[in-house]
């Protein structure tokens, strides 16, 4: 295979790709359907993406778990991307077993001559893109020039995390939700937290991944919800939301987790509320369908969070498991000076609402910010006007203070 990519790249000038699609956790894959079926498979999908690309590309297979596909004429890293996901739906538009690899499917992008100028080093950029893709529970990850220290950093940080959990270093805050039209809480976010005593170890969106690739997920998701749903009775049923990453919604435990977290604090199941990413949906649309349809018929909530930041369409709106949708904070703090971003948050707003589900603003900081929200008929918001997310005696101390549970008055 090194071989031939050399060749081409001798071959051809230009702008080039090469893409690195691997399956995620191939060794349980083939445990669970055995060596040859496992293998079989494997060829058709490979097969699949020899008849996708035809003669305008080179598929060749890397391992037995991964294939390299090297796309000529690609003039940038977007090109790349809907390449990527011109491979995803392929998958997902095979047969009924092929089909179900979309879920595992991680696909790391270099682009030549940029991060790499011969064979060998153009390869390792995909693989370390490929890395990224799996400790963000994403698809399709582009090779950057932090890539290896983003990796070399996350490595550092998961040989410590195990004792931090073990020494109670790991905890959580809790940010209020205030209804805009009113600014009484209505509920409240679980959001982990490391620190050692002394200050911040790592951020979530560093030590989470971390945490998925340590296989300590579960761990992390069944402390969020015991602790979130202990505080929720304490505080006579105040809602709590609790994250969920794509990894842990799709494991086979899932379901009973959550069941099993509800039970051991005799709380309500409409005081839980599932905050998701667009991801966690799209990597397998109907599993993640049938396992949230399953939990809110119990009355549990699902929310989407960072809503407009993924990769997906809005193809999947009109049976998104949901009932409300978080905007991402980054068009939030845009939109007082941005008109394009108003204009996008409108047409959000508006969408959902057609749709009956209720929209959360995060990332609220002024009150300019939630004149705009409130005109554009956003249901809540999130953000630092009302409270950061505080560790638990300060927020029962906050809740206290804001007596009727009115900010913003």
């Amino acid at each position: 295979m090194l071989d031939e990519l050399r060749g081409l790249l001798n071959s051809r000038s230009g702008p080039q790709a090469l893409l690195l699609v691997e399956l995620n956790d191939p060794v349980r894959w083939r445990e669970a359907l055995g060596f040859e079926r496992a293998a079989a498979l494997f060829e058709q999908l490979s097969q699949q993406l020899h008849n996708l690309f035809a003669a305008r590309a080179s598929v060749k297979r890397f391992g037995d778990s991964a294939l390299c596909i090297f796309l000529p004429k690609v003039h940038n890293a977007g090109h790349a991307v809907l390449a990527a996901e011109r491979i995803r739906r392929c998958v997902l538009d095979s047969s009924e077993e092929v089909a179900a690899l979309a879920r595992l499917l991680r696909i790391g992008i270099a682009l030549h001559p940029r991060d790499g100028e011969t064979a060998d080093v153009l390869l390792r950029a995909a693989q370390l893109a490929t890395a990224m893709a799996r400790r963000r529970s994403e698809v399709v990850a582009v090779f950057d020039s932090g890539c290896s220290e983003s990796l070399q950093a996350s490595n550092r940080i998961g040989a410590a995390l195990g004792a931090a959990l073990d020494d109670g270093q790991l905890t959580l805050h809790y940010q209020p939700k205030v209804r805009i039209n009113d600014g009484t809480v209505i509920g409240v976010e679980a959001l982990m937290r490391w620190f050692d005593g002394v200050a911040t170890v790592a951020t979530p969106d560093v030590f989470i991944p971390a945490a998925e690739e340590l296989g300590l997920g579960h761990e992390f998701a069944w402390m969020s919800l015991t602790n979130g749903l202990r505080l929720s009775q304490s505080l006579g049923g105040l809602p709590v939301a609790v994250n969920i990453t794509p990894a842990v919604l799709h494991q086979k435990e899932f379901v009973e987790m959550v069941e099993s977290a509800l039970r051991a604090w005799d709380t309500r199941a409409d005081t839980l509320t599932l905050e998701l990413t667009e991801g966690a949906l799209v990597a397998d649309f109907a599993e993640a369908r049938a396992r949230l349809t399953h939990l809110r018929k119990q009355g549990i909530r699902v929310s989407i969070d960072d809503f407009g930041t993924g990769y997906s369409s809005l193809s999947y709106f009109k049976s998104i498991p949901a009932d409300e949708l978080k905007i991402d904070k980054s068009f939030i703090v845009r939109m007082v000076e941005d008109s394009a971003d108003q204009r996008l948050v409108a047409a959000i707003i508006a969408l959902a609402h057609q749709f009956d589900l209720k929209v959360v603003a995060e990332g609220v900081e002024s009150r300019a910010c939630l004149d705009m929200l409130a005109a554009l008929d956003c249901d809540s918001a999130q953000g630092f006007l009302f409270g950061p997310a505080m560790a638990e005696d300060r927020l029962r101390h906050w809740l206290w203070e804001s007596r009727s549970a009115r900010v913003g008055a």
